[in-house]
């Protein structure tokens, strides 16, 4: 492997089994499913085959495979050199809540700035050639639509880039989320009589159809996505965008307009970059 990049493709006939596996689920997530006993079902058919995919599908690794703090000291210094200001806080590790966060380091006055990130620091898809001809690949309708689409498949890129700016940053992200991307079946049943049961639902169905729809233009025509497309590596990096978001498709000269702040997994952010 090659930063976490498959050495070889997929046997022919490996190949051909993962297309059948995805054609598969893509047919289980367009069925019409109205009941809660018919969605929980779509659900369970939909995640017996993804779990059949993952097992196809090679292993990729998202992280640098050391300890997240091991990662902070080099982040910090990389994020200051770049023009972060940082002041009265740091990163630390809270195991009770299951990852890192900000901790203070003194007294934090009222209305006082701790952290302020420069524009150069938002992470953008930008006009650069590989972005636009990717932009210009895939259905315009999904990217128009589904923007943060275009900023997971940008991260993608990114993450197996042997020389990435964004190195740092990818290095201190979790391996995987506690979200219903991630859940058990039985884990999902155990929501059916709560507000969250549904909105669960949807995010898992439009992430595995997207997953899908999106990995059959890859294939095809993507050599920077071919060998490291997986569904695995598409949730994880789906999951760190924005959900709500528009990109417009960027002109000769423009910049997308789809964004976002380098520390927004460890922090709140106002629109101009300061907390």
């Amino acid at each position: 492997m090659n930063n976490g990049a498959p050495s070889k493709t997929l046997s022919k006939g490996k190949a051909k089994e993962l297309n059948g596996l995805v054609e598969e689920l893509m047919q289980l997530g367009f069925r019409e499913a109205n009941t809660t006993d018919e969605l929980l079902a779509q659900h369970r058919n939909m995640a017996g085959v993804l779990d059949r995919i993952r097992r196809v599908e090679p292993k990729l690794r998202t992280t640098n495979g050391r300890p997240r703090m091991e990662n902070v000291d080099h982040f910090t210094r990389w994020a200051i050199e770049q023009g972060c200001t940082v002041e009265n806080v740091r990163i630390a590790e809270h195991t009770e809540y299951g990852g890192l966060g900000v901790e203070s380091t003194g007294h934090i006055p009222t209305g006082q700035s701790i952290v302020t990130v420069p524009r150069r620091l938002f992470f953008y898809v930008t006009n650069e050639p590989r972005y636009r001809k990717l932009l210009e690949l895939m259905p315009g309708a999904m990217m128009s639509e589904q923007g943060n689409i275009m900023l997971a498949l940008a991260l993608i890129m990114e993450r197996f880039r042997a020389k990435s700016f964004w190195k740092p940053y990818l290095d201190l992200l979790p391996d995987r989320y506690t979200t219903p991307l991630y859940y058990t079946t039985e884990d999902m049943g155990e929501l059916i009589d709560t507000e969250a049961f549904l909105p669960a639902l949807k995010l898992c169905k439009h992430i595995a159809r997207q997953y899908g729809f999106i990995r059959k233009f890859v294939q095809d025509k993507v050599d920077e996505l071919r060998d490291c497309f997986t569904y695995d590596v598409f949730r994880f990096h789906r999951f760190l965008g924005p959900h709500k978001s528009d990109l417009n498709q960027p002109t000769s000269g423009s910049t997308a307009t789809l964004a976002f702040f380098l520390l927004s997994w460890l922090i709140q952010t106002s629109k101009s970059g300061t907390v």
